[in-house]
């Protein structure tokens, strides 16, 4: 069998290429915590705002306490031999807005049932995203990720053409609803910020209300409200931090970038977001976003697990899942690691790239582990991990040599820090 692959490319102008010198299965809630396996003295600090442990079925009401000013390529199965190897390139708009019969598709399929979870991680603590940035810039494509607004810059360095955004943990879902809404009718990020504040929060909630109360039935835009309203504090004081981030002079989130932010809100203003509950090892969601991507003859660049395969075991459905995707040459999976014997790029983790043809093929290979760790152990021992890849402190490779384009876009200078 061979595998005829299609290369979607954007037509939009290069992103950051940065010359670095600076440096769902269960656990989506990882996304912002600490692996289970981690010495205690060393835990991460958990991210997951306390006050969305409230009774999913309580009404709407305000939790946590006031802040002041101050505060914070398309795989495609082919037995015909003579496809092997072609390329075809397409030109792409970007922020086209979706026809009805694009919608229809990119909106059909079946997710997993709402799931409550004991914590939720509503922001992340990882903070270098930009070490992948070489790696991921102007890919297009399809992205898929889990977990929160992490996701809104890898996006954007990526330039992707249709986003997923799932999460096990429904709030999460509902909260990247509430960020569509404020985001469309904010055309910059202080204005985004800002109401997400104390003295706006009716106006904003009265906004997301009105926005999506005709197309979500009413027990669906109560608990929309709710995981808003409980998470509005703390993702405040987060969007404080995120759009003041820079590396090295250069602006490296989604809202100290005007342009990663512009792209963000284009996609948005032209229904390219979805946003699924999913569990990374169930039946349904992955299988779903395989299914639209592939009707939609978009391949899937961008996976990113953030630590969230700590948590779980490489099922046979898992593998079904990631098998499924239908991928370009380029295509990477990301994830974070929390570790002693990782390099971090901040204070607490990791950062790997991997090719997604790779990792499908692995997963493939029973004998090279049930999991993440036996994995990366295995391609250790064939010399197919980096550690400390092309230099870059908290950076790490597994198997990127298979990567075409993988060494000319590598930085080609070594971290200082």
């Amino acid at each position: 069998m061979s595998f005829a692959r299609l290369t979607l490319s954007a037509s939009a102008a290069s992103v950051l290429a940065l010359s670095l010198g600076v440096g769902l299965g269960m656990g989506l809630h990882a996304c912002g915590g600490a692996p289970p396996d981690s010495p205690a003295a060393a835990q991460p600090p958990a991210d997951q705002n306390a006050a969305n442990a409230a009774d999913p079925n309580a009404g709407a009401a305000e939790a946590g306490a006031a802040e002041g000013e101050e505060e914070e390529e398309l795989v495609v199965e082919d037995d015909d031999e003579s496809d092997e190897g072609v390329d075809t390139e397409l030109e792409v708009d970007l922020y086209a807005p979706l026809t009805d019969e694009q919608k229809a598709v990119f909106l059909a399929g079946e997710t997993e049932e709402w799931i409550s979870t004991e914590e939720h991680y509503i922001k992340t603590n990882e903070r270098r995203h930009d070490v992948w940035f070489p790696y991921i810039a102007d890919k297009g494509g399809a992205y898929v990720g889990v977990a929160a607004d992490q996701n809104y810059t890898l996006i954007a360095v990526a330039k992707s053409e249709y986003v997923f955004l799932m999460d096990l943990d429904w709030r999460v879902a509902e909260l990247h609803r509430a960020y569509e809404v404020l985001i469309e009718a904010s055309e910059d990020p202080q204005t985004l910020h800002q109401r997400w504040h104390k003295d706006n929060k009716d106006e904003s909630y009265a906004l997301i209300e009105n926005a999506l109360k005709d197309e979500l039935s009413p027990e669906h835009l109560r608990k929309t409200m709710m995981s808003w309203t409980s998470a509005r504090e703390t993702v405040y004081r987060h969007l404080k931090n995120v759009i003041a981030r820079d590396e090295g002079g250069v602006n490296t989130s989604w809202l100290s970038n005007p342009e990663y932010y512009a792209h963000i809100r284009e996609l948005y203003l032209a229904d390219r977001v979805r946003f699924l509950v999913g569990n990374l090892t169930g039946p349904t969601t992955v299988q779903t976003i395989a299914k639209v991507s592939g009707e939609l003859g978009v391949p899937v660049k961008l996976l990113y697990l953030s630590n969230a395969e700590e948590y779980y075991s490489y099922t046979g459905q898992y593998r079904e899942n990631v098998r499924a995707l239908p991928i370009a040459d380029d295509s990477v999976v990301l994830r974070t690691i929390y570790g002693d014997k990782f390099v971090h790029a901040d204070s607490l983790w990791n950062y790997q790239v991997q090719p997604l043809a790779d990792y499908q093929a692995r997963l493939e290979d029973r004998a090279l582990g049930g999991s993440r760790n036996p994995m990366m152990r295995i391609a250790e021992k064939a010399g197919e991990l980096q550690r400390d890849a092309e230099g870059v402190k908290g950076l790490s490779h597994l198997n990127m040599a298979m990567l075409d384009g993988a060494a000319e876009a590598a930085p080609e200078a070594a971290d200082p820090g």
